[in-house]
């Protein structure tokens, strides 16, 4: 069944107080706040390109931020005026200064916002592209020439490092496609993410966006954030000793005998597990493309993925044993590591609070996010993805011109008082790390709490 078409409307008056606008959610009506209008979404949820989730999390807020920095122009100039069914009012009776403070975050982040998009910090220069392909193609051609050519062991195993490394780049222009940030186009930039995290990487771009939008959305929420569930081997936080359960992935998050006794050497085992971590997104892929409702381009993904494991399957077939075959696989997937430390060091050591609906937007991103601090010739190491705070405050901004938001994020946070999260890769290990170790020490005391217990119990 097509979406229901959208048509550009002219509003009508209607005004919805916020008793009666709480009441319409309480009943079920799936209802959003943008620039003071309400909108009703029942209809439209289950369409929605970034998944159902990224819309249930802003039921019954003001989602203006999220919208604006979320879509392209002529979703919110156009397509949502279809679902608006009034005027919201706001009851003056709140607290009025925490009230009154988060606005003032927000008002002056929007100003920011447009700011940027005067600077033409939103436009995406495509030599950016262009010089990334030739770094692309020149790493894809050398392992398989290394392959085909070699004679010796190293010239295999470099073959391997090759290729990790350009699974390691390519992740980059993925991420630019799945947040529809290449051509702007919907279908291209999703027919262009298929075919790099597909059919190049083996992993389904629609999995990426269902997890990554509701990532931006709750940031660092224990219980909603699938980017921080990784028990039984992590827990971020001891909020994870509850037996949490996940709206992402449906089900509880156990913390069972395997994740007391994982997590109490978390610390240890960070990036030994992150080596492995790409298998994990294959098996979190398959599961999506046959399990999951409403995939896009289900046919088409699961066609990219067959086609990547017999293009990686007919290169691990040339090499001369299976020994070399079991070295190839694991070098060429353990370098791919890196990639997962630049992604969880994002977040992994920052706050996991809730503070409540009345947080505004950009203050929630930049408590839970920290940017890495290198200089600009490294900027091809970490794909311009290093200023995570600036990519979640501002996540169309091409990542090549993150740097240059910079200046302007580091003045806003002075004009508003909040604090930007600035550290260099190493420090920023440090503290992800020493997060880790303190979780560990208190799962350590849990575990000896529950042993006395026991023990007095047999005695």
């Amino acid at each position: 069944m097509a979406p229901p078409h959208a048509e550009t409307i002219t509003p009508q008056s209607n005004y919805i107080s916020q008793e009666d606008f709480e009441k319409r959610v309480q009943n079920g009506q799936i209802l959003i706040i943008y620039n003071n209008k309400v909108y009703k979404l029942n209809k439209w949820i289950k369409y929605h390109p970034g998944g159902e989730l990224a819309i249930r999390h802003m039921i019954g807020k003001d989602a203006t931020d999220e919208i604006n920095v979320f879509h392209p122009e002529y979703v919110f100039k156009k397509k949502i005026n279809t679902f608006y069914i009034g005027e919201y009012e706001e009851n003056t009776k709140l607290k009025e200064e925490k009230l009154s403070e988060q606005k003032l975050i927000s008002q002056t982040y929007r100003r920011y916002y447009l700011k940027l998009h005067e600077l033409g910090l939103y436009e995406c220069n495509y030599w950016n592209y262009f010089y990334e392909s030739i770094r692309y193609i020149f790493l894809i051609i050398s392992a398989w020439i290394l392959v085909i050519y070699g004679t010796q062991v190293w010239q295999y195993l470099l073959s391997a490092f090759f290729l990790g490394l350009f699974w390691h780049q390519l992740a980059f222009t993925a991420h630019d496609a799945g947040h529809n940030g290449i051509t702007h186009n919907l279908l291209v930039d999703n027919l262009i993410g298929i075919f790099i995290a597909d059919f190049m990487g083996g992993l389904s771009i629609g999995w990426w966006k269902r997890n990554h939008y509701v990532h931006h959305i709750v940031t660092n929420d224990p219980e909603h954030d699938p980017d921080i569930q990784h028990l039984p081997f992590f827990a971020v936080t001891t909020k994870f000793f509850n037996n949490l359960y996940s709206s992402f992935y449906k089900r509880t998050l156990y913390f069972d005998t395997p994740a007391r006794f994982f997590v109490k050497f978390q610390h240890y085992l960070y990036y030994p597990v992150l080596c492995f971590g790409r298998f994990n997104l294959y098996a979190l892929s398959i599961n999506f493309l046959f399990n999951e409702e409403n995939v896009a381009f289900r046919r088409l993904e699961i066609s990219g993925m067959i086609f990547f494991w017999c293009w990686y399957t007919y290169l691990l077939s040339l090499l001369p044993s299976i020994s070399t075959i079991v070295l190839y696989i694991l070098i060429s997937h353990m370098v791919t590591m890196i990639l997962h430390v630049q992604i969880t060091l994002s977040h992994f050591g920052m706050s996991t609070e809730d503070y409540g609906p009345l947080e505004s937007f950009p203050k929630k991103m930049l408590r839970t996010t920290m940017d890495v601090d290198c200089p600009w010739w490294m900027d091809w190491f970490h794909g311009g993805l290093q200023f995570q705070a600036i990519h979640h405050l501002f996540p169309r901004v091409p990542r090549h011109n993150l740097r240059d938001c910079q200046r302007l994020v580091n003045e806003f946070c002075k004009e508003v008082g909040l604090e930007y999260h600035l550290y260099g890769f190493i420090k920023g290990n440090g503290i992800v790390l020493g997060a880790l170790r303190d979780v560990a020490n208190q799962a350590e005391l849990l575990s000896k709490v529950v042993k006395s217990h026991n023990d007095k119990h047999l005695h």
